[in-house]
């Protein structure tokens, strides 16, 4: 099921457990390398420690009323988060990197993006188009398959415009109407 990225924003993460409500999400941690989402930084009175990060793979389901963990023990502290410590250390955030086609053309800012429940990858950007350019698109829809890399500063996508020197030559179409009549074919009256 793909999701929004606003719906795991102040997500409640409820106990599977207690059945009880442990915290809310308060932001993503996405790895820019796989561009996926590896965890959340949470809030919540019931938790023991600050910050805590709950890990993508601690997370039961993702439904209706929020994510479901098993308990309150699987939230860690980022020093304790060793294979981690490489992507808490980028800070990356998606929203508002500028998106740029590999032809040098800006197509606009990240406003959101779309995941997969189950694996948490990153499947599509929304990309709203700069002030000039919204004038004829309102928002543009950018597929993962699109993305040829990623950094601190833009997103770099494949140009879907064809070069001049790639487009085709235009089919040459025959009319069969207008071949000469085969060996053997009948004549028409005119050549009698």
């Amino acid at each position: 099921m793909l999701l929004q990225k606003e719906r795991l924003e102040h997500a409640q993460i409820m106990s599977l457990q207690t059945g009880a409500l442990i915290a809310e999400t308060s932001a993503s941690i996405i790895d820019p390398r796989e561009l996926k989402v590896v965890g959340f930084y949470c809030t919540g009175p019931r938790l023991d420690i600050n910050p805590a990060i709950l890990l993508s793979d601690d997370i039961r389901e993702i439904g209706s009323i929020g994510i479901i963990v098993d308990s309150a023990d699987v939230f860690m502290l980022p020093e304790d988060l060793v294979r981690l410590k490489d992507v808490l250390s980028y800070g990356f955030r998606l929203e508002d990197k500028h998106v740029i086609d590999d032809s040098g053309h800006k197509l606009g800012k990240v406003s959101s993006y779309t995941l997969d429940s189950d694996s948490l990858f990153i499947i599509k950007l929304q990309v709203h188009p700069g002030m000039w350019r919204s004038l004829g698109t309102t928002e543009l829809i950018i597929d993962r398959s699109q993305i040829v890399q990623v950094t601190d500063h833009e997103v770099l996508v494949k140009s879907t415009r064809k070069k001049q020197t790639e487009q085709a030559a235009p089919p040459v179409l025959e009319n069969p109407f207008r071949n000469s009549p085969a060996e053997g074919a009948p004549t028409s009256h005119a050549e009698r």
